[in-house]
């Protein structure tokens, strides 16, 4: 059916039929986490674009964190089983040793002296054999679980204070990016780290200036894509989070040492 008026000519019956146009879903269009940390660790553009752009991109930056700390997590976990089964088991040489120690007359005196010397050498001969163990590059649980507690802790701390600072330099220069645009497309910038997966090898370790140059560098984009600012004012907000922590932690070590100063008695005697 088709409406005439004047020189008009409307169908109906199209307007009725006419199929919509899908609407568009901003998250199905999102490329996947790990589908974003790839195309970062290639230094491409593409990926910050897309975590500034999001809806919640704070929110999608600390996913991204999360991930990028379990990754790192598993590597670590799969190396340490990967190593106790593959590293000579040291047990027997450190119970003949141990053996060998308190059959001396010496541990016999030690002993009489203080009967709280048996449970003082024993602690100590469990605690200098598992930090052989660690010199060696021996897969021991607390060298593990302290690895896998300050590399999660630094990250999460090292990303919002980072963000935190950078995002005050950006907007000294104008920027008028959001605070949760700048956390976002700075998680990318952690990417690098998963060239930690390496460790899932016993022995395996990826150079740490390594990691740091290529951060440096994807952090750099990542300011660049969120405050589109130029290359001198970012290169400089890029920087400037490392030079305030240095100067700060300048300031505490000064200030402690002129109070450990202060303390000393023949300091405030000379004075």
């Amino acid at each position: 059916m088709s409406i005439e008026s004047g020189d008009i000519a409307i169908d109906a019956d199209a307007i009725v039929t006419a199929p919509r146009e899908p609407a568009h879903d901003d998250d199905h269009s999102q490329p996947g986490v790990l589908a974003l940390l790839g195309r970062t660790l290639l230094l491409g553009n593409e990926p910050y674009a897309f975590v500034r752009d999001a809806a919640s991109p704070g929110q999608r930056g600390f996913v991204i964190i999360l991930t990028i700390v379990g990754l790192v997590t598993l590597a670590q976990l799969i190396g340490y089983w990967l190593g106790e089964l593959t590293a000579p088991n040291l047990n027997s040489l450190q119970g003949l040793l141990y053996s060998a120690l308190v059959d001396l007359p010496w541990y016999a005196q030690q002993v009489q002296q203080d009967p709280a010397f048996a449970v003082q050498f024993a602690q100590g001969h469990t605690a200098a054999w598992e930090a052989l163990r660690v010199l060696l590059g021996y897969p021991t649980v607390t060298a593990t679980a302290s690895s896998i507690v300050v590399t999660a802790l630094a990250t999460v701390i090292n990303w919002l204070l980072f963000a935190l600072l950078a995002h005050w330099v950006a907007r000294w220069y104008g920027s008028q990016a959001r605070f949760g645009q700048t956390l976002g497309v700075l998680s990318l910038a952690y990417a690098p780290l998963l060239l930690r997966l390496v460790e899932i090898v016993p022995g395996a370790v990826t150079p740490i200036s390594l990691i740091f140059l290529l951060m440096l560098a994807a952090k750099f984009l990542a300011l660049k894509s969120a405050h589109g600012l130029g290359v001198a004012p970012t290169l400089v907000v890029t920087l400037a989070p490392y030079a305030i922590m240095a100067l700060l932690v300048v300031l505490i070590l000064l200030n402690g040492g002129a109070y450990s100063l202060q303390q000393n008695p023949y300091v405030n005697q000379a004075l």
